[in-house]
């Protein structure tokens, strides 16, 4: 699809939503946008709707550019899980929000929504433009710091606190929505040839030293069925986010000099545990010097945060998730980060001009990059030093 057709798809739904705004003769002003490298399921836009004494709206969108071989072996209907989102879902999290009075600091924010397109191969999503507010990406290529990162684990906990109340107000029709998104099997099924290139690529880059260890350790627990029951619900189960990375938050600085983070990607909520959400948060957006001066910290910091964001919601940490519990949840779940690496490091650090795409007859293989960037080997090489010293390979 040509970025002539998804502005066209774009242009089709603007003059929908400004007509909804009351706009008579608006005038709808379309830029595309890249985001070097971290986004590959959507063509990005910034859009502006003015009008003689009216308000400006500054918006952005996206545009489904997913080929049909890559939607044939996810098995996620990501377009319609974000559709969800934004229509239903988190206008249920916001009424359990007002209904608790919490204060702005309190509160999960999340972008305005706008409108959307739900027909196949024009999937399109609508949304205020928080860069207009102050608000950027991190560098994908940087590690994240403390100030950053506990933060953005900060409004993670506010999103999962978020989905146990939703569940403790509506417990019938919450069962049916962990049901009905829990992990699908056959989302692996085509990953395989992917995963022995990525398993590959993963032992030419690492230190000759540790090679025969991660060897072993794919050898042995390298089946794709294995790594996928680090998704089968187990434990505390809940919607969690799916793909809380940097790349899909958004922070600005405060005026006292704290950051505000946004998540503002929701195609990926699933069932599942929470603890996938945080190790993926780490290992995706962290370096090893990062790991061995804040991960304990940090692990540390989210329960904290979930309880009080669960208190805060009039729930009961210690009844939903005792501490005892998590900890031995995460201690289980800490060799998803290694599995994580494996799978994501060549993709999350390569360079903006090899970034893949999904468009095209590859569909999944082509996530397998062709050329990694002088990042990736210190990356894996960390998460390799990562799981030695904590005892796994």
């Amino acid at each position: 699809m040509t970025s002539v057709d998804t502005e066209q798809i774009l242009r089709q739904l603007l003059d929908k939503i400004a007509k909804e705004l009351n706009y008579e003769e608006a005038n709808v002003s379309v830029k595309a946008i890249t985001t070097g490298g971290a986004n590959y399921s959507s063509a990005l836009y910034e859009v502006k709707i003015s009008e003689p004494n009216k308000e400006e709206r500054d918006l952005f969108a996206k545009v489904a550019i997913v080929g049909e071989v890559a939607r044939s072996q996810f098995h996620l209907p990501l377009f319609d899980i974000e559709r969800f989102a934004y229509n239903e879902l988190l206008q249920s999290y916001a009424k359990i929000q007002d209904k608790n009075q919490l204060s702005d600091e309190n509160r999960l924010v999340w972008p305005k929504f706008y409108g959307c397109n739900p027909n196949p191969y024009e999937e399109t999503i609508v949304l205020e433009n928080l860069a207009t507010k102050g608000y950027v990406t991190y560098d994908r290529l940087k590690s994240i710091d403390w100030a950053y990162a506990s933060k953005a684990v900060e409004s993670l906990a506010k999103f999962h606190a978020l989905s146990i109340a939703y569940g403790e107000e509506n417990p019938t029709e919450y069962a049916k929505l962990l049901e009905k998104m829990k992990f699908n099997p056959n989302r692996v099924e085509h990953m395989n040839d992917a995963y022995v290139k990525l398993a590959n690529m993963a032992l030419a880059a690492t230190r000759e030293e540790n090679k025969e260890k991660l060897k072993k350790y794919i050898e042995k627990e390298g089946d794709l069925m294995k790594m996928a029951k680090f998704y089968q619900p187990k434990g505390l189960t809940l919607l969690k986010h799916g793909d809380y990375r940097p790349s899909n938050l958004m922070h600005k600085t405060k005026e006292d000099g704290t950051l505000h983070v946004i998540p503002v990607d929701f195609q990926t909520i699933s069932a599942g545990s929470p603890i996938i959400d945080l190790l993926y948060f780490i290992f995706t957006g962290s370096d090893e010097d990062f790991r061995r001066q804040h991960y304990e910290q940090l692990t540390g910091h989210y329960y904290q945060e979930l309880s009080r964001a669960l208190r805060n919601l009039n729930v009961n940490p210690e009844k939903i998730y005792p501490k005892e519990d998590y900890n031995k949840d995460l201690k289980e779940f800490l060799p998803f980060g290694l599995v994580l690496g494996l799978f994501t490091l060549p993709i999350i650090t390569v360079e903006a001009e090899n970034a893949p795409s999904l468009q095209g007859d590859d569909g999944i293989n082509s996530m397998v990059v062709s050329k990694t960037s002088n990042l990736y080997p210190e990356r894996l090489n960390g998460i390799v030093n990562d799981y030695i010293r904590w005892g796994i390979l």
